[in-house]
């Protein structure tokens, strides 16, 4: 099937609930991006002409129906004063967190978004994004929950103990990061891009219920207002299980939920009308070591299950794409919503 509409005209269509040619298909090409134009990532990750070039190339490649920008979850958190770690070719890791007791929360500075840490970086990415492709397609910004930012600052396992031991200095942690978050989404949208939250840190795989109510929640509730005072959809991922916390991720005022592991046919029962479902074609075990044809068998699954969603339906990944992933297997992905558009 040859696509009779570009993908901007595709989702706008469909969030305007107007007949599409098919599903709109977004697989979530983030640092793989970085391979379409034989980048190491650590330069992707640090260079924004060299991350939107690489993003422009991988839509260019792969006919994705919304660009997807990203490095990694920690990039609020050092811009606030954390020190990451940068392999050659492999995403950053947190060397020295930024908080190790309620005093350093105390003497963090206030700092300008658009201007600290590499934080520039993704404003740059997009603006070159939307400068060479934005016609055609919408780009976003996927900016870390406050929760994980949180996590960046003091690290998850201690962020972990503090949950029990010391919830004034967790809640403060993500107060803060929860400010900086709206306040970057808006430079964003100001470069001309859709923020979208990611939260794998506050993933039910290893928060409960109780505990992503009380300390996730909010902040992902209050950005995701910002995000729509700002005339753009509320995009959330969260990784791992939610089964436990899809309901609440709804209760989130998110338009689209992008979600990992969790039965489609489940998340559509307790989503509905609430939210478009957006997923989740398995990373791992299907477009990193899968063969084309199980990719489309999957895909197709997925479809089956959730295409009919009362608010709507996007096929994806269900969570980052590998950044090893073939170049085939995300093929097979659009193919598979070109295949459903046939019927």
């Amino acid at each position: 099937m040859i696509d009779q509409m570009t993908p901007a005209e595709r989702m706008g269509a469909f969030l305007a609930g107007k007949d599409i040619d098919r599903p709109p298909c977004v697989p979530l090409i983030l640092n793989h991006a970085a391979r379409v134009i034989g980048e190491k990532i650590s330069r992707y990750a640090t260079d924004g002409a060299v991350m939107g070039a690489a993003h422009v190339a991988a839509y260019r490649r792969y006919g994705h129906d919304l660009i997807t920008i990203f490095t990694d979850t920690s990039i609020i958190g050092e811009a606030m004063g954390t020190t990451l770690e940068f392999p050659d070719d492999d995403v950053s890791r947190v060397r020295v967190p930024a908080v190790v007791d309620q005093q350093d929360l105390d003497r963090l500075e206030e700092i300008d978004c658009r201007r600290a840490g590499r934080l520039p970086v993704l404003l740059e990415a997009v603006r070159r994004c939307v400068n060479e492709v934005g016609g055609e397609v919408f780009v976003s910004v996927c900016i870390p929950a406050p929760f994980s930012t949180a996590a960046a600052l003091r690290t998850t396992a201690a962020l972990a103990r503090d949950l029990y031991r010391q919830r004034d200095l967790a809640h403060g942690l993500i107060d803060r990061a929860s400010a900086l978050t709206e306040d970057f989404a808006t430079a964003v949208h100001e470069a001309g891009g859709i923020p979208a939250l990611v939260d794998p840190v506050a993933s039910g795989s290893v928060l409960s219920r109780k505990t992503f109510e009380e300390f996730a929640l909010g902040g992902i509730r209050r950005v995701i207002e910002r995000i729509r005072t700002l005339g753009a959809p509320g995009i959330l991922h969260i990784c791992g299980r939610t089964s436990t916390i899809i309901d609440l991720m709804a209760d989130s005022g998110a338009a689209v939920i992008s979600v990992d592991q969790i039965p489609l046919k489940e998340a559509r029962e307790k989503v509905g009308w609430r939210a478009c479902l957006m997923g989740n074609v398995r990373p791992t075990e299907t477009l990193l070591e899968g063969t084309p044809d199980a990719v489309r068998a999957e895909a197709l699954a997925c479809l089956e299950d959730a295409a009919d969603n009362p608010g709507g339906f996007i096929l994806s990944s269900g969570c980052e794409v590998p950044i090893e992933t073939p170049p085939e297997n995300i093929d097979a992905l659009m193919d598979s919503a070109r295949q459903w558009g046939l019927r």
